[in-house]
């Protein structure tokens, strides 16, 4: 049949734009069913929780949510119409790719983090979970969306407008009910439909979220600035059993281990990270919140580790080079100055300066961290670093020195799940760990003459390393994900060098025992300490508790997983399975 007949017999229907929508939404739906026929075997195990009832009503109305959706589509002017159905072509192979990657359609977790992180990570995030194929996967629903071009429109513009009045009113109400009553990955039928589910679930999060004020913390004041410098490094993406300080068989961190021999950094091993991306580990670290999920919205209304810092006499710094967090705080802050930050500075801050934070960033931020000190003491310091995102080959110099192991993963190549691609994969994450980590360190170290000094370091999160045939990095409840390094570097001349003596030996660390041990450091009261907040380092012995982490939506409204890992892992989460002489999967 050509477009002509088609549109000729639409055309002879009764309801030609109503019965179009319905033939082509389950045109779209039986093509997911088909190319998704995994998600919907998955969909089966909610029939216990809901009920046959409960369970069919929801499928009946998602799948009005199609019909509705494909309805306005038809409604709108021609030109209208064509550019609806161009971003919706863009929309499917975004879903699509996600799906490849994922095994899900975006959330509204991901949607956040898409609108919010800077535009290099949205990049790098673009380059690995893109894959060619997608377009093959994509074309079936494209090709039905296509044919929504070929049905007439109506004319008139008032009865254009009042017959969209009903399918936008379904539209929002139902999804409000999903947002409510279904978890917010389930009941997914066509990657158009979950998006515009997604969205509006993205702006309902919105609405119920905590826009008050940070609570405040009791009256103190600091008789005097104090003589040292608290600097608290959260790194990006690097992975703790990928470091030889944590026992890696390849020479990742030389210049951390002769620290360590020269006692200089006292080492507390494997850390579990709050999260398994940076929003969610970030404000853990910042907030010092300790219950997954942050159901009462405490990461937003509790006093920041800068609130404490300022009240000791510190002043107060924010290098936030990532742009994963630092948007956030301002947003609350109205986009005015952060509360208790003195001064707060990424990218932009750093050209305004005429500062040359080199190709690499981290490196340019060791220097102006030691010039800083160097000055005067009395700082505390937060700094998101660049780190290790993905794709890791732009995260060094492409020279001789810095390429150590080699075959190497070109910066646009895809991720590569097969024995010769992952070695590509781990030889260029090695290298990045090498420069961004190790180099950093001896460049901060090295320039740094005011001695006395604490820094506290970490990473927001680890990375899969394809371990299991992953093509995605993070994001995902994986383990490995949330493996992370903890350790102290000091000045030799650290004023509370013996404070790091009372740390016990096997000792099992968080992320949430970092906010109370930056306390200890600040050497704040007992009475300034509002919250009951995870015991410091300082404080934990071999017998503490298991150690959660989560995945997913930060304050319960949407999907998440809280896990947990018990304090005798098994012989698997410390161990990265990297060896010199080739590489064998998990």
């Amino acid at each position: 049949m050509t477009a002509k007949h088609f549109s000729g017999a639409i055309a002879r229907l009764r309801y030609p734009r109503a019965m179009s929508a319905l033939l082509l939404a389950t045109l779209a739906v039986l093509i997911d069913l088909i190319a998704r026929s995994s998600a919907y075997r998955d969909l089966f195990l909610l029939l216990p929780v809901g009920g046959i009832v409960k369970f069919s009503a929801g499928l009946v109305l998602v799948f009005l949510q199609v019909v509705a959706l494909f309805y306005l589509i038809i409604l709108l002017p021609r030109i209208f119409r064509m550019a609806a159905i161009l971003f919706s072509f863009f929309i499917i192979v975004v879903q699509c790719s996600y799906w490849l990657t994922l095994d899900q359609f975006m959330t509204g977790t991901d949607l956040l983090l898409a609108l919010t992180v800077s535009g290099e990570n949205r990049a790098d995030a673009i380059s690995s979970f893109f894959q060619p194929r997608v377009f093959l996967y994509s074309f079936p629903y494209i090709l039905v969306l296509s044919a929504l071009v070929l049905v007439r429109p109506v004319a008139a513009f008032r009865k254009n407008l009042s017959l969209s009045l009903l399918p936008v009113v379904f539209l929002l109400f139902s999804n409000y009910a999903l947002f409510l009553h279904a978890p917010e990955r389930s009941l997914h039928l066509n990657p158009l439909i979950s998006f515009l589910r997604v969205t509006i679930h993205y702006q309902l999060e919105n609405l119920s979220a905590y826009h008050g004020p940070l609570d405040e913390l009791p009256p103190f004041y600091a008789s005097h600035r104090p003589s040292d410098s608290i600097i608290y490094v959260i790194d990006e993406s690097v992975r703790g059993s990928n470091l030889s300080l944590n026992g890696y068989p390849r020479a990742t961190t030389p210049f951390l281990q002769y620290l360590e021999t020269r006692g200089r950094l006292k080492n507390l091993g494997i850390c579990v990270a709050a999260g398994s991306f940076t929003h969610i580990s970030n404000a853990y670290l910042i907030s010092g919140h300790n219950s997954f999920p942050d159901n009462d919205f405490r990461t937003d209304r509790n006093p920041t580790i800068f609130d404490y810092a300022k009240k000791m006499g510190y002043e107060t710094l924010y290098i936030d080079i990532n742009q994963a967090y630092l948007p956030q705080l301002l947003k609350a802050a109205g986009n005015g100055p952060v509360r208790s930050v003195d001064r707060w500075m990424n990218e932009q801050s750093f050209e305004k300066r005429q500062i040359n934070l080199e190709t690499t960033k981290d490196l340019g931020i060791a220097h102006f961290l030691s010039s800083l000190l160097n000055e005067r003491g009395g700082y505390f310091i937060v700094v998101n670093k660049k780190g290790l995102h993905f794709n890791y080959h732009y995260r060094y110099p492409d020279d001789p020195a810095s390429t150590v192991w080699r075959p190497v993963m070109e910066a646009s190549e895809a991720i590569d799940t097969s024995l010769v691609g992952r070695e590509k994969l781990v030889n260029t994450y090695d290298n990045g760990i090498r420069f961004q980590v190790d180099e950093f360190f001896r460049v901060f170290v090295s320039e740094t003459t005011n001695q006395n000094y604490i820094l506290l370091y970490t990473s927001d999160h680890g990375q899969t390393l394809s371990e299991n045939g992953q093509v995605y990095t993070h994001m995902k409840p994986d383990r490995v994900i949330v493996d992370v390094p903890d350790f102290f570097v000091s000045g030799e001349r650290y004023d509370r060098k013996g404070l790091l003596a009372l740390i016990q030996p096997r000792i099992k660390v968080s992320h949430l025992n970092n906010f109370a041990t930056l306390l200890d450091l600040m050497a704040a009261p007992t009475s300034l300490r509002v919250r009951p907040y995870e015991k410091s380092v300082f404080s934990l012995t071999e017998a503490n508790r298991v150690l959660s982490y989560m995945s997913g939506s930060l304050h319960g409204t949407g999907d998440y997983v809280v896990k947990m890992i018990p304090t005798s892992p098994d012989a698997n989460w410390t161990v990265s399975k990297t060896s010199v002489n080739g590489l064998k999967p998990q």
